[in-house]
């Protein structure tokens, strides 16, 4: 008998607080309804112009507002998932402005799924938030275990599980001022955080190559072990000398961050490349190395 679908037994914790977002809601609404046409094959003249418009006011909002990460999960959404190239990279953008004061964490986590068990908790804490029990210590102990719960990067699905989990800890931990919200916000940027981190990594993965140097635009803010990880399964498949170029542009900014093993392992594989352009950066980041 197969299981529920991890997702599943979220949903219900995110009614509640839909209503109580205090970011431009209006804006995330008209992206998930141009989305939702899009996917069934409803382009309305106009609608491009106006998807980008609305992703690029989204991620206008003032840094100094710490509720503008309500609409992340919204725009992760689109970044793995929109027909369209152009919107899939111009959601990612939004998402890293979105999430620019967002932690990296120094330890990067990763949580085996058992989906017998998960499934189990997340229906438990449903039920305990929709009835009388929404302050008990069992809640809130579910509400930290949630907040703090981190996807394992594998595939898109799992960065998809990874997004319903920012939204429900991001919609309870904003919108409640009681104990269980509090609990939640306990995890909330860590949360969030996790959620962008994967699909970056999974649209290094796109088909196409302007979404993966829009992941590469962001890839040196990654928490290192996962930045590791991008650049190493990209360089190994990449086809495009643009998009490598843009790859060896990141390990360039991330080296500060990156151990100077893996940073030599990632650029030695490249150092005798046919691409003139790809062999003298990469000459030009070894020879900086050894300096």
């Amino acid at each position: 008998m197969r299981t529920a679908r991890p997702t599943r037994c979220l949903a219900a914790l995110l009614c509640a607080a839909a209503a109580a977002c205090t970011s431009p809601v209006e804006l995330r609404q008209q992206v998930i309804a141009l989305d939702g046409a899009w996917r069934v094959g409803k382009m309305e003249e106009g609608s491009f112009e106006q998807m980008l418009d609305d992703l690029r006011s989204l991620a206008a909002q003032s840094p100094d507002d710490p509720n503008r990460i309500a609409g992340l999960p919204d725009v992760l959404r689109l970044a793995i998932g929109n027909p369209s190239s152009l919107v899939r990279a111009e959601a990612l953008r939004t998402a890293w402005a979105l999430g620019s004061g967002l932690p990296v964490p120094d330890v990067w986590q990763q949580d085996p799924l058992d989906r017998e068990d998960f499934n189990r908790r997340t229906a438990r804490i449903e039920e305990l938030v929709a009835g009388e029990q929404a302050l008990s210590a069992e809640t809130l102990d579910l509400a930290r275990w949630l907040a703090g719960y981190r996807v394992v990067a594998e595939d898109v699905d799992h960065a998809r599980l990874s997004i319903s989990i920012a939204e429900v800890v991001l919609s309870q931990g904003l919108w409640r001022q009681d104990e269980l919200g509090a609990a939640f916000r306990e995890g909330l940027q860590g949360s969030a955080a996790h959620a962008l981190d994967l699909v970056t990594l999974q649209a290094s993965r796109d088909t196409e190559a302007v979404v993966r140097e829009e992941a590469l635009a962001h890839a040196d803010r990654l928490p290192v072990d996962l930045a590791v990880l991008l650049f190493r399964d990209l360089l190994a498949r990449e086809k495009d000398s643009a998009v490598v170029l843009a790859a060896l542009d990141g390990i360039g900014r991330a080296d500060e961050h990156l151990p100077a093993d893996a940073r030599q392992a990632l650029l030695e594989p490249l150092a005798d490349s046919t691409d003139v352009a790809v062999r003298v950066r990469v000459q030009g980041l070894l020879a900086s190395a050894s300096e």
